[in-house]
Order: structure tokens, then C-alpha cells, then sequence
């Protein structure tokens, strides 16, 4: 029997009420034999290759609940009986060649909620708009939909990039411009006693310096290096290079801006074959934005940096009024062409990408613009190296520069070695004195003690002397002594008269 076929199932009369046909490799058309089925609650027939147009027979499918032809090569106009179908819960036709929808009343939303009634709308599959009317969820060609109920970031449609583009750069042409003229009053007022005073070959030696400077920061492989040249031809090849930049990333603007393509590409729900459920994709996350930073942060800081030192370059007194001009307008360039892409990538990055992998292959095409002048560069080089000179002088003087200045630490370091010889030998002759100073030291000590020691002897020497001298003389005395007693009696002195 029929009702033991893959697929059917009938119930107890042996009606078929259900036929799931779905991803079964069938081709060719669906025949208007299709409405013999009255008893048919459900009818799967999507991921297959049936073509040609849905017969008008199905719109006697009267007791059909669930209808799924999505994923097929259906063609042409839906049948207005399909819209006859009252007791339909669930109707999916995206992803076919459909042009046109009927009017189909409102289904009931209670069970498959979003995913209710899908179609193709907005583009088809062969960029033919279509008014999917009721639908819960609507799908371009690349499978992509959203829930028509649901937020769309509507708000952006009517955006107009081009005005909010002028307005930035705009306002940050005149902050440069206050900031620069505030710094430049500023190192007049500081440097006024040292501009007076310098010298003129101290200054053309320093503005010498100031251009190989202004060249290093704006790029010396960019032809945006040509900005803070004198060179005519120069400055029309950077102003070409800067208004094609300018020009590509316009594309991305103008497609934020149209209403057609934001609503094209803000589709991040999906409805697979395999499913009768619509399932919101991943979508733009806080990671996806972390590397979108970290990426256009790697590939623009260089030149934001670069830009903004070589405006703050452009505010020194010493400058001449055309050097000046020539760094400021060169600086500027720098900055806005780096602000521009990062305010395009943003942008364009928000309304387009509809995941974090769609977020970063956006990015790096854009930030491919901001390679451009380099590039242009290299091909001027390759063509001619007499139009790339000015780089190629300025790092030939400066590996001049180099050489000179290590030939004179060369000479500084030998001068240096010299004086540390002698430094050398005199210490060596100082520690010479100083050991025969210290054995003299010696010597004169030995000498001094034993002049102490001669000195003690001598007088222990003289002392007993002396002392043998008095004992000798007292024994003289004791014995003249009793002579003079004797003497005295026997001669008495004569007395004298009063």
C-alpha cells in the first residue's frame, strides 16, 4: 500500500494526510494532480530541484495545516488560492524564484511563532522586489532574513553618512587650526629672545633638520611625502592618491546611506532546510568589536601618530610661513584620510556585517585603502627612480649622517683610550712613590726608635755618673770636715776693735 511509502502517512480510511518528501533529491514539476489530496494535513516538499510554477490545484488542499516548498526552484507568481487556505499554521517559500506574492490573511502566530509564514522579499534571488505582505519572516538571496515584527535598525535607513562626514572633518579642520595657531603664539612668546639670536647658518643647518623630520613622520615610502616638498608634480600625485582614497571609501558611505542596500544586508536570521524553525544567527558581538579595535588600532595608530606630531611640527617659530603650511597641510591629509577610514570601517561595519566573521573580512578590505599611497609610491619608484629622489637623498644622508657620526665616536673613544693610558701610568707611578714613601715611613720610624732607645741609654749613663761624682765629693767633704774643726781651734781669728 501507498500509506507504507517513505514519507506518507495515512490514517484509518487510508487518506493520506501527510506527505514529507523533504531533501529527497526529486526534480521536474509538481503536478496538478497535487490537489487530489483533500485529506492532507501536512506537505514537505523543500531542499529539493522542483521547478516551474506552483500549480493553482494546491489551493484545494483545504484541510493543509503545514506547507513547506522553501529550497526548490519554484518560478513565477504564487497562486491567489493559496490564499484560500484558512486552517495553514505554517507556509515557508523562501529561497525560490518567486515574483510575485499574493494577498495570504494573517496566519496564526501561536506555534511557530517567527517562522510562521516565510518568504523571499526585499530582493529575490533575481533582484526582483516583492511585497511579502503578511509574512513573519523575510529572506534575501543569500538565505539571510528577518522577522518583519522584529527591530531592523530601521533608524538607519534614513541616515545620511555624506552630511555627517562633512560635519566631522569640518569641526576637526578647525580644531587643528585653533590648536595650531594657540601653539604657534605660544613658541613665539617663548622663543622670541632665541629666535633673535640665532644665527643664520645655525638656522639653515636646523631647517635642514626639520624637513628630514617632517619626511620621516609623514612616511618616506608614501606619497604623501611629496606634501612637504616643493615639487609641483609631487603634490598632484599625493592629491590624485588622496582624492582615490577618498573616492573608494565613498562607495562604502554611499551603500550605508541607501536605504535599499542597509535593508538588503540587515538580515542575520536564518531558516535552514533541515528545520522548520528560524533560528537568529550570532551576530555582531562585543568580542567581534574588541578585534575590529584591536585590528584598525594596529593598522592606523602609526599614521594618526605621525599626522598629529607633524601638525604640532608645523607651529615652531623657526619655520619659514611655506614650511609650515607644507607640514601642517601634510599632517592633515595624514590624520583625516586615517579618520575617515576608521569612521567608514565603523559605519559600514555596523549596518553591513551580520556576524563577527563578516566584521573582520570588512574591515581588512577597507583598511587595504589606507596601503594606497604606499603603493603608489613603489609603482613611481619602479617607474622612475628620479621621482622617489627625495626619499632616496634624505636616507642617503642620513646613513652619511650615521657614518660621520660613527667615525667620530670611533675617534672620541681611541682619544678616550689614550688618556686612559696615561691615566694608567701615572697611577701606576703614583703607587711606585707611595710604596717607597711607605718604607721610608718605615725607616724614619726604626731610625726614631732607635735614637729613643741611644737617648734613654745616655742618660741612665749620665745619671749614674753624676751620681758616683756627688757620692765621690760627699766623701770628700766628710773627710775635710773634721780638719777645718781642729784647724779652727788651734788658729782663732783675732778680734776686731770696737
Amino acid at each position: 500500500s501507498y500509506c507504507d511509502w517513505t514519507g506518507v502517512t495515512c490514517d484509518d480510511m487510508n487518506h493520506v494526510t501527510k506527505l514529507d518528501l523533504s531533501n529527497n533529491g526529486l526534480s521536474g514539476r509538481l503536478n496538478e494532480s497535487i490537489g487530489y489530496f483533500r485529506f492532507i494535513e501536512v506537505l514537505d516538499l523543500s531542499d529539493n530541484d522542483i521547478k516551474g510554477s506552483i500549480p493553482t490545484e494546491i489551493g484545494n488542499l483545504t484541510n493543509i495545516t503545514y506547507l513547506r516548498l522553501s529550497y526548490n526552484a519554484f518560478s513565477g507568481a504564487v497562486p491567489e488560492d493559496l490564499g484560500e487556505l484558512t486552517k495553514l499554521q505554517l507556509l515557508h517559500l523562501q529561497s525560490n524564484r518567486i515574483t510575485k506574492m499574493p494577498n495570504i490573511p494573517q496566519l496564526n502566530e501561536s506555534i511557530y511563532k517567527e517562522s510562521t509564514f516565510v518568504t523571499d522579499c526585499g530582493a529575490s534571488a533575481f533582484d526582483v522586489a516583492n511585497d511579502c505582505g503578511n509574512c513573519t519572516m523575510c529572506c534575501n538571496a543569500d538565505d539571510y532574513c528577518y522577522p518583519q515584527g522584529g527591530s531592523t535598525q530601521d533608524s538607519n535607513l534614513d541616515q545620511n553618512y555624506g552630511k555627517d562626514v562633512v560635519v566631522l572633518f569640518s569641526c576637526f579642520i578647525v580644531f587643528c587650526c585653533m590648536v595650531v595657531l594657540f601653539l604657534y603664539l605660544f613658541d613665539k612668546r617663548k622663543n622670541r629672545a632665541n629666535a633673535l639670536r640665532m644665527e643664520a647658518d645655525n638656522e639653515s643647518s636646523r631647517l635642514e633638520e626639520d624637513d628630514k623630520y617632517a619626511l620621516s613622520r609623514i612616511g618616506k615610502d608614501s606619497v604623501y611625502s611629496y606634501f612637504v616638498t616643493d615639487k609641483r608634480v609631487g603634490w598632484l600625485a599625493a592629491l590624485a592618491t588622496l582624492a582615490t582614497q577618498v573616492w573608494i571609501l565613498t562607495f562604502f558611505i554611499q551603500s550605508a546611506s541607501n536605504s535599499t542596500d542597509t535593508l538588503l544586508l540587515q538580515f542575520t536570521w536564518k531558516c535552514p532546510p533541515d528545520s522548520d524553525m528560524c533560528k537568529e544567527g550570532d551576530g555582531l558581538t562585543k568580542t567581534g568589536w574588541f578585534i575590529f579595535s584591536v585590528l584598525t588600532t594596529a593598522f592606523l595608530a602609526k599614521d594618526m601618530i605621525s599626522g598629529s606630531k607633524l601638525i604640532y611640527h608645523s607651529s615652531k617659530v623657526r619655520h619659514p610661513l611655506r614650511s609650515r603650511i607644507r607640514y601642517f597641510f601634510g599632517g592633515l591629509c595624514l590624520c583625516s584620510v586615517t579618520i575617515f577610514i576608521f569612521y567608514v570601517s565603523a559605519v559600514y561595519n555596523q549596518i553591513v556585517s551580520k556576524n563577527n566573521a563578516d566584521l573582520i573580512v570588512n574591515s581588512v578590505i577597507i583598511l587595504f585603502v589606507m596601503e594606497m599611497d604606499e603603493r603608489v609610491f613603489s609603482a613611481l619608484a619602479a617607474s622612475n627612480e628620479k621621482w622617489t629622489a627625495h626619499a632616496a637623498n634624505s636616507e642617503s644622508n642620513s646613513e652619511a649622517e650615521k657614518g660621520g657620526a660613527i667615525e667620530e665616536m670611533k675617534e672620541k673613544i681611541e682619544s678616550q683610550e689614550k688618556e686612559l693610558g696615561i691615566l694608567r701610568s701615572q697611577q701606576r707611578e703614583i703607587t711606585l712613590r707611595m710604596e717607597e714613601m711607605k718604607k721610608q715611613t718605615e725607616e724614619i720610624a726604626m731610625l726614631w726608635e732607635a735614637m729613643h732607645k741611644t737617648q734613654e741609654s745616655q742618660a741612665s749613663g749620665a745619671a749614674k755618673e753624676s751620681m758616683t761624682t756627688l757620692a765621690a765629693k760627699s766623701e770628700r767633704m766628710q773627710s775635710v770636715g773634721p780638719l777645718q774643726d781642729g784647724y779652727a781651734r788651734d788658729n782663732p781669728l783675732p778680734r776686731v776693735p770696737h
